[in-house]
């Protein structure tokens, strides 16, 4: 059965102190499969036997493979790739392990979810390529205290974020992330997208990333004009579910947007 986060004898702050102290860990309530990926051993946690993704990697498979194509298909070795809402780290552990990304960022509000995800660095070695030191919080348009999570019993990743005089808070991402130039964000936040966008206006514009982003069907317009406007392109799309698609962004090479603003094209 799977065991409620107020039955965890779990400390967010305490675990990520002691790994950036290089001291010992225990990470309590933890199963693992060991599995073979690309011919080398990987190792995730899988204590949740109703979590949709756990199940995925409990038969020793990567979640949402299509999408981590998509991120294949333009991360430079060596990059830097910003994950926000990791979850338990599916894609920042694929890309740390396959991808030869330099740094993985991660950010994830769910103390929970930051169990696994920590597990699953430790696991696979991964703690010299992760900045764990953003967990714990999420991210917005601007800075809020008294959010909470709603999880679904079966998936932990779909959890949303309620402003109802809970314990958690959320940060501007320009201000959280000051002095990081990812060359990859994905950001799968369960419909608050165009707010977390909107904080990363900075970073992205000073950065120029390419952007996966999981947008809820009733943010596509908006969505498609933020795009529009902060000149980048669909290089890429795909619908898993009903309720939200996945968008790969490039962004526009400058010399089109220039001919754009001229008024004509070439």
């Amino acid at each position: 059965m799977d065991s409620p986060l107020a039955q965890i004898d779990f400390d967010l702050s305490a675990l990520l102190n002691s790994i950036e102290c290089g001291a010992a860990v225990t990470i309590p309530g933890i199963d693992y499969v060991r599995t073979l990926v690309h011919g080398e051993v990987l190792h995730f946690a899988v204590s949740q036997r109703r979590d949709v993704i756990q199940n995925v990697h409990r038969r020793g498979h990567f979640y949402e493979e299509k999408e981590l194509a998509l991120i294949r298909s333009v991360l430079p070795v060596g990059g830097v790739f910003l994950d926000i809402g990791a979850n338990v780290g599916n894609h920042a552990i694929y890309v740390a392990k396959f991808l030869h990304a330099a740094r993985v960022v991660a950010i994830e509000p769910n103390p929970e979810a930051c169990r696994y995800l920590i597990a699953n660095v430790l696991m696979n070695g991964l703690e010299r390529k992760f900045d764990l030191k953003r967990l714990g919080v999420g991210l917005s348009d601007e800075p809020g205290q008294g959010f909470s999570l709603a999880v679904p019993p079966t998936n932990m990743g779909g959890a949303q974020m309620k402003h109802d005089g809970g314990a958690l808070r959320v940060e501007k991402g320009d201000d959280l992330l000051e002095g990081i130039s990812p060359n990859f964000v994905k950001i799968d936040v369960e419909g608050m997208e165009m707010k977390v966008l909107s904080g990363l206006s900075k970073t992205i514009n000073r950065s120029r990333p390419a952007l996966l982003v999981e947008v809820d069907n009733e943010n596509a317009d908006a969505f498609h004009s933020w795009a529009e406007l902060n000149a980048y392109k669909v290089r890429a799309r795909n619908r898993r579910y009903r309720s939200n698609e996945n968008f790969l962004l490039v962004p526009r090479r400058r010399r089109a947007i220039v001919t754009e603003l001229a008024g004509g094209s070439r």
